[in-house]
């Protein structure tokens, strides 16, 4: 398998909200984008795939050592070689660590105190793909930077309350704990809660707040200037602003089960967000 091919498997299978965001990328960007996203997916992916820590942390230990190894020129993983290009355009080394430290606190905690924890760890994880991506894509005015923190914290809350209860199966919550016991509630119960108990509903519903006003924080931070080369991420943010729609629409289940979109409709709001986006030159 070629490596753009592996990536896409890992990354961007057809029906996926980063294969219709990646339709409507740049050719000069889409390859690097995609394989962006796939190390960001081979490495967020290892807590879900270890029992054992110690495991996770040889797998995320070799990737260092890729990570060494792509900065050098002399990748071995498939997806290292499709990250070689964008890595010698310029990408910072240090983002990529950053993904690689976050995951880290995966194998550690099982639940965050506090907001301010969980915010943390979405610095290091979702902050620094879409910073990433969005350095690739490229911009011009600074305030646009704030564009890609914004929109990291809004993806990588998105993406974990759509998880949710397979990831709280498994032992890791990504709810502030301190927030769980304002609701009157205790990580314990949880799975234990039907869908519509009003605590978890008041629990639930704060976090779809919170991904939402990330979600406008970062469209309000990017340049006119800069929207047509970001028309990806404003795909990607359409799309997942409209699966937390859907949660809402059908009760916030997501402790009992996953909630998606159709490929249809994800093309449709595709296809509108990227028609309303600036066309790239």
């Amino acid at each position: 398998m070629q490596p753009l091919d592996y990536c896409r498997s890992k990354a961007a299978p057809p029906g996926s909200s980063l294969h219709y965001a990646l339709l409507f990328a740049r050719p000069d960007q889409r390859d690097g984008l995609l394989a962006l996203h796939a190390f960001h997916a081979e490495v967020s992916a290892i807590p879900a795939q270890v029992s054992d820590p110690m495991v996770g942390q040889a797998k995320l230990s070799w990737w260092r050592e890729e990570l060494d190894r792509i900065y050098r020129g002399q990748p071995e993983h498939p997806v290292g070689h499709a990250l070689l290009p964008a890595v010698q355009s310029g990408l910072p080394r240090d983002r990529f660590q950053d993904i690689i430290t976050g995951t880290g606190m995966d194998l550690e905690y099982g639940l965050y105190p506090s907001f301010r924890e969980l915010s943390a760890y979405g610095h290091q994880v979702g902050c620094a793909m879409a910073e990433l991506a969005m350095r690739h894509a490229g911009y011009t005015d600074p305030q646009s930077a704030r564009f890609g923190h914004h929109l990291g914290m809004a993806l990588m809350l998105t993406g974990r309350l759509r998880q949710l209860g397979r990831h709280a199966r498994a032992g890791r919550l990504y709810l502030p704990e301190d927030e769980i016991h304002a609701a009157g509630l205790s990580r314990d119960a949880l799975l234990d809660l039907p869908a519509d108990h009003p605590g978890l509903q008041t629990l639930l519903q704060q976090q779809v707040d919170r991904a939402r006003d990330f979600f406008r924080q970062a469209d309000d931070g990017l340049a006119d200037s800069d929207r047509a080369a970001q028309r990806p991420a404003l795909v990607l943010a359409a799309l997942y602003q409209r699966l937390l729609d859907e949660l809402e629409r059908q009760g916030l289940p997501m402790l009992q089960r996953r909630v998606h979109l159709t490929p249809l409709r994800k093309l449709w709001i595709a296809w509108r967000t990227a028609r309303k986006t600036p066309k790239p030159n």
